[in-house]
């Protein structure tokens, strides 16, 4: 993956940082990554730049990244799959995350996205979840779903079930 670089007060370029954040959102404590820059501290009054001193800085899309990963970290605090679990689950059980979605009856890249951006509902996230834990509910939507032919529908079963036996 490419470093993100931006240019600082002096005209040179700076990496993208990350850290492991803990904040208290909504009354539960999270831990999720932030993203940010460090540049010089700039004095509000003067607007004079301290080069002995580096603050933190957010672009707007670090904003957006950021305040996305603690949402995404208060819906598995309260009870929602992580996208790590879901890709170790559909990994697991050689399900692509475009059936995957077929199957719990979402639009086909849905989990696709929460995979990569992280949960958008706590709902959903609840809902994945509870099919994560118990094969035979994922099993049972797999019965159900009318968009997969029989034959898939054969292949994923018998997968599922040869760990529930």
């Amino acid at each position: 993956m490419e470093t993100k670089k931006i240019l600082t007060r002096d005209n040179s370029t700076t990496d993208e940082l990350t850290v492991v954040e803990e904040k208290e959102y909504k009354g539960i404590k999270l831990k999720y990554n932030e993203f940010f820059y460090l540049d010089y501290s700039v004095d509000e009054n003067t607007g004079l730049i301290n080069k002995e001193t580096k603050e933190k800085y957010y672009t707007k899309n670090q904003m957006q990244r950021n305040i996305k990963a603690l949402k995404n970290a208060y819906h598995i605090a309260k009870g929602a799959a992580s996208p790590n679990e879901i890709i170790d689950f559909r990994n697991k059980y050689k399900i692509s995350a475009s059936m995957f979605s077929v199957i719990l009856g979402f639009s086909k890249n849905t989990i696709s996205n929460i995979e990569n951006e992280g949960i958008t509902s706590l709902s959903s996230g609840r809902l994945i979840k509870m099919c994560l834990e118990n094969k035979k509910v994922v099993y049972k939507y797999v019965q159900l779903c009318d968009a997969i032919d029989n034959v898939k529908k054969e292949e994923i079963s018998k997968r599922l079930m040869e760990e529930c036996t």
